[in-house]
């Protein structure tokens, strides 16, 4: 394959670039990544961001709460731009989205709790992970107000994430 590209011309390559970027929206997002950078992952952060929250708090009508929706819209964020701090960010989003929807809304179920538990559990070892210390620095505060905001929240749902919090100490 190497060789092949290797032979071909500037133009034929750019013709190739063209052809991939029309091929689908996800070779259109990944090539804007490789191609643009910064600019394009921030981009695309806006656009998975609101596809997590529309989930829980769409403009308009009531939450499909379709965890696997986004979920899904994390880990194609994370696969196409690479970029873990946005994704920690996304998934940061995913659980204050959870709490405050069951704030809004009242007690939903425990298939729903365990997976707001677990994603918290990646922030947590993510921040963990960060020897710097400056993703704890940066996010503590919001992740122990998702602890605080789950005061009351049934099915254990407040003791596990206030565990999951204490492992920061």
């Amino acid at each position: 394959m190497s060789k092949h590209l290797k032979s071909m011309s500037q133009e034929q390559l750019i013709e190739l670039v063209k052809e991939c970027f029309d091929a689908s929206k996800d070779m259109e997002r990944f090539l804007a990544v490789r191609i643009m950078g910064k600019e394009a992952v921030l981009s695309l952060f806006h656009e998975y961001r609101k596809k997590v929250e529309h989930e829980f708090f769409p403009q308009r009508g009531h939450g499909k709460l379709r965890l696997a929706e986004a979920k899904k819209a994390i880990s194609d964020f994370e696969k196409l731009t690479g970029n873990a701090r946005y994704s920690l960010e996304l998934k940061l989003i995913y659980v204050e989205m959870g709490v405050a929807f069951t704030v809004a809304y009242g007690d939903i179920d425990q298939r729903f709790y365990s997976s707001i538990e677990s994603v918290y559990a990646d922030v947590i070892g993510t921040v963990i992970a960060d020897d710097s210390g400056e993703l704890l620095h940066e996010y503590k505060n919001r992740i122990h107000a998702v602890v605080s905001d789950s005061q009351g929240i049934g099915w254990g749902f407040h003791d596990n994430l206030s565990d999951l919090y204490n492992d920061l100490s």
